[in-house]
C-alpha cells in the first residue's frame, strides 16, 4: 500500500495512468475524475502523492496537476521534444512553485521497498505498530467526520511461550509467519493487519460494527485451529489456537488508547474463559454475540414434558440462546425443548434438538410475545451458521470478498 489508506486496486489504476507519462492533457483530468468516482477516493490528491510524494488536498492537487500539464506543453515547445509528465512535474514543482526544495531521483520499485520496510514487521510482513497507530488515528478521524463505525480486533496466540521455549525461537518464528498469513487471508483488502508485538496481532476494520468484527475474528480463530491441526509446521505437528477481543468506535471509546484498552480487556476475558475463543467485554450483557436469524430459519418450541411443538419466529440467535416471537405466552424460568431445522427438501434437512429455559418474556401488543431462551448446551457451529445471517457475509459482500 504505497499511498496511505489507498486500496491496492485503486493504486494500480492510478499507477497505470501515470505510467503513460505522456497523457493527453484534455482527457487526463477526466480520466482521473472517473477513477475517483468509481473507487470513492480523492484521485487528484492520490495521483500527486504517487507522482511526487506531495500531500495536497484534492482541490489543490487538481490545480497543481493542471499547471504541470500546461508546463509540459511549454517545455515541449522550447525543447522540440516532449519531456513527459514526470520530468515536467519535477521541473515545475522544483523550479516554478518550489514545492520540492531538494528532490531525489530514485527508481519507484526501490522507493516502494524502502517505504514498505519502514511500515512493516520484517518477520511476518504485516504492518508494524507505528503504522497501526497512524492508520487507526486516520480511520477514527474519518469515522467522526462521516459518522461511520470502526472496529479493532486484538488477537493473541495461546501457549506460544511454551512452544517457543520447547522448540526454539526459529520454530516460533515459523508459527508467527504462518498465523500472519492466515490472518491476512481471512480479511478484506481494505482492512489493516498488524503485528502489535510478540505473539499479539491487531486488525483494523473500517466501516465494520461489533457483529462484523466478531464474525471476522471467529473466522481467523477457526482457520488457525484447522490449519495447525491439518498440517505440520517445520516438520513438527503442534496444535495452536488463538484468543481475541473486540472494541468498536464510537461505542467503546473515541481515542486509540481507550479502544486498545477495551479490546485488551476483552482479550484477557477470552483467556480467562479457557482460551481458543473470541470474547466480548465484561460489561456486555451477553457472553455470546447474537446474529440476526435468516428469514428461512425454522424453529419450534415445546414443553419438556409434552409432545406438541409450537412454531415460532426466530429474531436472533447465538450459540447459547435465542430471541423468538410467538403468539402464545411462556412462563419465566419454564424449561422448554427447542427444535431447529435447516434445508430446503425433506431428504436434505438437518434437525437439531436442544433444551433450555425461558429467561425473559416481553409482551408486544402488535406482535404477541418476545421470548428469550437460554440453551443448556451451546449450539454447534453448523447449526448457528445455517440459521443466521452471519455478520461477516454482509460485510464482505459490500466491501469485497475475502481472500
Amino acid at each position: 500500500m504505497g499511498v496511505s489508506g489507498l486500496a491496492d486496486r485503486t493504486e494500480r489504476r492510478l499507477l497505470a495512468l501515470l505510467a503513460e507519462d505522456r497523457p493527453d492533457r484534455r482527457t487526463f483530468p477526466d480520466r482521473l475524475r472517473k477513477i475517483g468516482a468509481l473507487q470513492g477516493v480523492p484521485a487528484f490528491s492520490a495521483a500527486m502523492q504517487l507522482l511526487a510524494q506531495l500531500r495536497l488536498s484534492d482541490t489543490v492537487a487538481e490545480r497543481v496537476l493542471s499547471k504541470i500539464l500546461e508546463h509540459r506543453e511549454r517545455l515541449t515547445r522550447a525543447l522540440g521534444r516532449d519531456p513527459g509528465l514526470r520530468v515536467s512535474a519535477a521541473d515545475y514543482l522544483h523550479n516554478v512553485e518550489q514545492r520540492l526544495t531538494n528532490p531525489m531521483i530514485i527508481e519507484r520499485s526501490q522507493f516502494e521497498e524502502t517505504e514498505r520496510s519502514a511500515v512493516t514487521d520484517p518477520l511476518t510482513g504485516l504492518y508494524n505498530r507505528r503504522f497501526f497507530a497512524s492508520t487507526f488515528e486516520r480511520e477514527v478521524r474519518r469515522g467522526r467526520r462521516y459518522g461511520m463505525t470502526l472496529s479493532l480486533i486484538m488477537l493473541d496466540l495461546d501457549g506460544f511461550k511454551e512452544v517457543n521455549d520447547e522448540y526454539g525461537h526459529l520454530f516460533g518464528d515459523l508459527v508467527l509467519r504462518r498465523v500472519a498469513k492466515l490472518v491476512r487471508r481471512a480479511i478484506r483488502e481494505s482492512d489493516t493487519p498488524c503485528r502489535y508485538g510478540g505473539e499479539e496481532f491487531a486488525v483494523i476494520l473500517p466501516e465494520t460494527d461489533r457483529l462484523g468484527a466478531y464474525a471476522v475474528a471467529e473466522r481467523v480463530r477457526r482457520r488457525v485451529v484447522r490449519s495447525f491441526a491439518e498440517r505440520t509446521t517445520g516438520g513438527r505437528g503442534v496444535a495452536m489456537t488463538v484468543s481475541g477481543g473486540i472494541a468498536s468506535f464510537p461505542e467503546d471509546g473515541e481515542v486509540l488508547e481507550d479502544l486498545v484498552h477495551r479490546a485488551d480487556e476483552s482479550l484477557y476475558r477470552a483467556k480467562a474463559l479457557g482460551k481458543d475463543r473470541i470474547a466480548l467485554h465484561p460489561s456486555e450483557r451477553r457472553g455470546e454475540v447474537r446474529y440476526p436469524a435468516r428469514a428461512s430459519a425454522h424453529l419450534e418450541v415445546g414443553a419438556v414434558s409434552g409432545s406438541e411443538w409450537l412454531p415460532v419466529l426466530a429474531l436472533n440467535l447465538s450459540r447459547t440462546g435465542a430471541l423468538v416471537a410467538t403468539p402464545a405466552p411462556f412462563r419465566p424460568l419454564e424449561a422448554v425443548r427447542v427444535a431447529l431445522t435447516a434445508g430446503g427438501r425433506e431428504d436434505g434437512r438437518r434437525r437439531w434438538l436442544v433444551q433450555g429455559r425461558i429467561v425473559r418474556v416481553q409482551p408486544r401488543p402488535a406482535e404477541g410475545h418476545h421470548i428469550g431462551i437460554a440453551f443448556d448446551q451451546p449450539l454447534p457451529e453448523s447449526c448457528l451458521r445455517s440459521q443466521t445471517r452471519a455478520a461477516g457475509t454482509a460485510r464482505d459482500a459490500v466491501s469485497g470478498s475475502t481472500r
